[in-house]
């Protein structure tokens, strides 16, 4: 049996006074949420919180749940294909995920029907090749303005059109894995005297290039 404090919930009790009743003091408690102050992870959070429609709740819980790797993996993955798109004006995307769920994060210049039918497609394939639950796919703009998402959320079922379909497509990559890539890519495509790719406003040469 393990007994907690009263005071255990109590950063996020004031926290949530402040919110709610405009009471003096942190907005949010000191956690992951806090370490990701002013990157991209945090700016799509501060999205989702002000769109009420329920694909955006049902976004950011599952945000909520994940662990500070994962999270710092998303970030990692959002500054990459924003930078991308912002340099070639072609679609961008990664994926995160496994067979309780998944995420596919989609970066095109501009929001359109056409997006949202290939998005939906890949989300649906992928959903399906991972025999997943549910799966999330979220788009956003070259400058992390989110876009539209969508949630598949049904249970597996087997379909010879759709094994079909499916055959040959590659497992998403792990958090180690995709960060791996992103910091190989970012070598090559980012110069010393460039912006730095984690938003800083520095040159690369003055902020990131020695954690590399």
């Amino acid at each position: 049996m393990v007994m907690l404090e009263d005071d255990i919930a109590a950063d996020l009790d004031l926290a949530m006074m402040v919110r709610r009743d405009n009471v003096h003091g942190p907005h949010t408690p000191d956690g992951i949420l806090t370490r990701f102050a002013g990157t991209q992870f945090e700016r799509l959070l501060q999205q989702i919180e002000k769109d009420p429609t329920p694909i955006s709740i049902e976004l950011g819980l599952m945000l909520l749940t994940l662990g500070e790797d994962s999270c710092r993996t998303i970030n990692q993955g959002l500054q990459f294909i924003t930078r991308q798109t912002r340099a070639d004006g072609k679609v961008h995307d990664f994926t995160v995920g496994g067979n309780e769920g998944g995420i596919t994060f989609h970066c095109n210049v501009e929001s359109s029907d056409d997006a949202k039918a290939k998005l939906g497609a890949y989300c649906t394939y992928r959903k399906y090749a991972e025999r997943a639950q549910r799966w999330i796919g979220v788009s956003l703009d070259h400058e992390s303005n989110l876009q539209f998402g969508m949630v598949l959320d049904y249970d597996w079922q087997h379909s010879d059109d759709m094994d079909a379909a499916t055959t040959g497509m590659r497992r998403p990559m792990s958090p180690a894995s995709l960060v791996r890539v992103i910091d190989g890519r970012r070598r090559s495509t980012v110069g010393r005297n460039d912006p730095c790719p984690c938003g800083s406003g520095k040159k690369f040469k003055k902020c990131c290039i020695d954690s590399l």
